[in-house]
């Protein structure tokens, strides 16, 4: 099974059980332990999150975020209160979540209590499903559990590691392009990203003008050689769309990057508006070799700490000669290496 896949299914099946958790919490009201019809909630959350994955997601990007929500609440709805009442007219003695009801003609039944009640019910479900799971992906998915488990109330240490890749020239590129189409470039290059993003497992710490930086655990970046490959995978994806950037743009974006691991401190940060961070040498290690990429022309730099923690690296990968890095603030130096891909996983 793929990364792509596996986030897909992860995504359905959070509609799913924050479905079936917001039917329990409106259950509770009328003083009943568990909803009824606890699969079809659970089913009605399945649905929620097919509709907006592959249906009505990407139709209301284009629109600012409360549009975006409001377009996909009442998109879903509308389609599944239109099936509900088309399912209940064919199956006239099916039982409803709140009860059942004698019906005639359609008319009729589209006002009955029993009927109006399950309305109410689909909408409240799935709006706050869709609200739910959109502010997750808005925070990502670690910094939205840290908050809601308070796992980065106190600083703790982690072995990460970090990737950060520059667009190369971008001074001058911001200046041919002027303020609005460049970063109309950087927003469809940071979309191009997102294949390369769930294929390699890959974090997106933060976004800093031009700068994109990536983590993972150690364990998931060394596994597969992740943090190897998504460089290489980005570089492909802009590669293969290098027509329309051109013909959108005039230009074709190169990116370097520097990727290192290790110890590293997070913790959340700020009162009035709060983030987590990390902090540590690997961090300030990962900024003075980005900036020696340029220095030395390469695509990627990659520690010799980090090498040393990857398997079998030599058979994909060819790693050039060993560079010393001073880093500013350390009492040692940082040894790199430039990388270049022979082959895929």
């Amino acid at each position: 099974m793929t990364s792509i896949t596996r986030y897909k299914l992860r995504k359905l099946l959070k509609y799913a059980l924050v479905s079936l958790g917001v039917a329990w919490v409106l259950n509770l009201f009328s003083g009943k332990a568990w909803p009824d019809y606890m699969g079809a909630w659970f089913l009605l959350g399945l649905w929620t999150g097919v509709l907006e994955e592959f249906l009505f997601g990407r139709r209301f990007r284009s629109l600012v975020v409360p549009l975006q929500f409001l377009g996909k609440v009442l998109a879903v709805n509308l389609l599944t209160i239109g099936l509900l009442a088309v399912g209940w007219a064919f199956d006239r003695q099916a039982d409803l979540p709140g009860g059942t009801a004698e019906m005639g003609h359609m008319g009729q039944l589209l006002w009955t209590n029993e009927f109006l009640q399950l309305v109410v019910q689909v909408v409240v479900v799935t709006s706050l499903a869709i609200l739910v799971v959109q502010v997750e992906e808005l925070m990502g998915r670690r910094m939205f559990l840290g908050f809601l488990l308070g796992r980065y109330e106190r600083p703790k240490p982690e072995e990460r590691i970090m990737l950060s890749i520059d667009l190369a020239g971008s001074t001058a590129l911001a200046e041919k392009l002027g303020d609005l189409k460049y970063f109309r470039l950087l927003n469809r290059t940071y979309s191009l990203m997102t294949d390369a993003v769930l294929r390699n497992e890959a974090e997106i710490h933060k976004y800093v003008g031009d700068e994109v930086i990536f983590t993972w655990p150690m364990h998931v970046g060394t596994r597969g050689l992740n943090c190897l490959d998504l460089y290489f995978d980005i570089e492909e994806r802009i590669r293969t769309h290098a027509g329309e950037l051109e013909s959108e743009f005039g230009v074709v974006p190169r990116y370097r990057a520097a990727v290192h691991g290790g110890r590293v401190i997070s913790a959340q940060i700020g009162h009035i508006k709060r983030a987590i961070e990390f902090s540590g040498d690997v961090m300030n290690a990962v900024s003075r070799m980005l900036g020696l990429c340029k220095d030395l022309n390469a695509g990627l730099l990659v520690s010799t700490e980090l090498l040393s923690r990857l398997e079998s690296v030599d058979k994909r990968f060819t790693i050039g000669p060993l560079q010393v890095v001073p880093v500013k603030g350390r009492r040692r130096e940082v040894h790199v290496h430039s990388v270049s891909r022979i082959r895929k996983a």
